[in-house]
């Protein structure tokens, strides 16, 4: 596939810069912010209103070094340009929570030592006719579910009536070069379900600018508000190898143009029972891998791209011979019998503009040919400044998959992890429109609302139509300790495909400790 080619090859010739003298790579690690964190929210908002030179990429999660950046960045641009009274107590919190990493920043001292950052108690009321949903019937379909208010939630699935949520998240270093992060989760529900488990846990480590990750996390790759095309954290984070540089390196010699790169390279095992999840005579391959490849570049600081391919591939009785990865690394699709991978390539951006910023993912799966022929697509614009101090601020959000979108002849659960699709939960032939309102008020205090309509798996006779409202809320009770809260209403039209309307009240209460 052309698409997959120019992906490999340029992201080849643009890595080869980085390989130079000099660069030894002076910082020390530190343990990446989870990324359904609040200080993406913080980050996005100073970027948006112009307090951050260039426009973050699109790999999450960043490094709290990187976060400690970014507040200096911020700190430095506020003499010139004053801060508004809400952003300047956000920016405060930052430089409260990264305090450590500043120092080491400023050459004053070394890391913390394994640290209790944050713990939350989270109680939800999830009154549904069904708690969840399969994305199909029919064959060859995905083979997951989804429930409204179900994203970002790192593969826990809300039950019918009452739920709670308690965790805890530790980070910190071992000496200079390594860092780990532990993040357990205690869970029960009205089903009398319990459950406590490690939702992520890992260990960092570099050599020189090369940075070495191994353990559980959450990725989100791509610009997308409502969810990503293709790796998203509303998945149980997978077990896996990473490997990024530390930092944004200049990228030199013919493909200076380009400004400043990234790279990321991770592998994962899925599941172990993936046969035994499709239905008789269908086929699939247990402990199947996953390998993502992506590339990040900033041409100026108006302007940043991602490029990515991630591919699903193997399995036991479906293991690639060496002629197999020749054709892989070429992007050389085989037929259906000699099928080995699947592959979803493609990019995504961020522009901003004075007042505004546009966004967008567009990616494709192979197919035969040149060029692939089952795209998906999400486009959105974010307005920073709906009044002139930026208290008031809206996204709006449009996404769409084609109807063989996460589906494959080889690997016929589609791309999915425990039950749960890797990427947006909208699953194939889809749209979905969003809209989302939020107002700042000082002290990290913030109210917003948003509506969301999806049309899901369109060419089916009664497809569900989802209308999802929230109104949500951030309130500072004291130093460290917030409440958050939200309250939904979601209607599910041709609910589990049949004439049937089912109706989701939606509320949740978090008490959350942040340090």
């Amino acid at each position: 596939m052309m698409m997959k080619k120019t992906l490999v090859a340029g992201m080849m010739a643009a890595a080869a810069s980085v390989m130079v003298p000099g660069l030894a790579g002076a910082e020390a690690v530190t343990a990446d912010v989870p990324v359904g964190s609040v200080y993406y929210d913080y980050v996005d908002k100073l970027s948006g209103m112009g307090y951050i030179d260039s426009l973050p990429d699109g790999a999450r999660p960043y490094s709290r070094m990187q976060m400690a950046k970014w507040v200096l960045q911020a700190e430095k641009n506020a003499k010139d340009k004053p801060m508004p009274a809400y952003l300047a107590d956000e920016l405060a919190s930052m430089r409260t929570a990264f305090a450590s990493e500043i120092e080491v920043l400023k050459g004053r001292s070394d890391q913390d030592d394994l640290a209790l950052r944050q713990a939350s108690l989270q109680l939800a009321s999830y009154n549904s006719d069904q708690s969840s949903y399969k994305q199909s019937k029919k064959d060859f379909q995905p083979n997951a579910k989804w429930q409204p208010f179900g994203q970002g939630t790192n593969g826990y699935d809300y039950a019918d009536g009452f739920n709670a949520v308690a965790k805890a998240e530790f980070s910190g270093n071992i000496g200079h070069k390594t860092a780990i992060s532990l993040t357990p989760r205690l869970s029960w529900n009205d089903d009398d379900d319990a459950e406590l488990k490690l939702e992520e846990g890992y260990v960092k480590t570099k050599t020189g600018i090369v940075e070495y990750l191994a353990g559980r996390q959450a990725l989100s790759y791509g610009q997308g508000k409502t969810g990503k095309l293709v790796l998203d954290n509303t998945m149980k984070p997978m077990t896996m190898a990473q490997v990024h540089l530390e930092d944004d390196m200049p990228v030199r010699g013919f493909f200076r143009f380009l400004g400043k790169q990234n790279y990321h390279v991770f592998y994962a095992q899925l599941e172990g029972d993936r046969e035994d999840r499709v239905a008789k005579g269908h086929t699939d391959y247990d402990h199947a891998g996953l390998l993502g490849l992506r590339a990040d570049f900033t041409p100026s600081d108006a302007f940043t791209f991602g490029l990515m391919r991630v591919s699903m591939l193997g399995g036991d009785g479906n293991a690639l011979s060496k002629s197999d990865w020749r054709h892989w690394v070429t992007g050389h699709n085989s037929d259906a019998e000699g099928d080995r991978w699947n592959d979803i390539a493609g990019g995504d951006f961020r522009v901003r503009l004075p007042g505004v910023q546009f966004y967008g993912e567009v990616y494709g799966e192979d197919a035969g040919g040149l060029q692939p022929t089952e795209r998906g697509y999400r486009f959105g614009t974010y307005l920073p400044q709906l009044t002139r101090d930026g208290s008031w601020d809206m996204t709006l959000e449009y996404a769409s998959t084609n109807p063989f979108w996460y589906k494959h002849q080889k690997y016929q659960n589609g791309w999915t992890y425990s039950d749960d699709i890797i990427g947006d939960s909208m699953g194939n032939n889809a749209k979905k429109y969003y809209l989302g309102v939020n107002h700042y008020l000082p002290g990290e205090n913030q109210i917003g609302a948003y509506f969301m309509r999806t049309q899901m798996d369109r060419s089916t006779g009664n497809h569900p139509n989802v209308y999802e409202a929230a109104l949500t809320g951030r309130l500072k009770l004291q130093d460290h300790f917030f409440l958050d809260g939200s309250l939904g209403l979601a209607k599910i039209e041709n609910a589990d495909y049949t004439d049937r309307t089912d109706k989701n009240v939606f509320a949740t209460a978090m008490a959350r400790w942040q340090y």
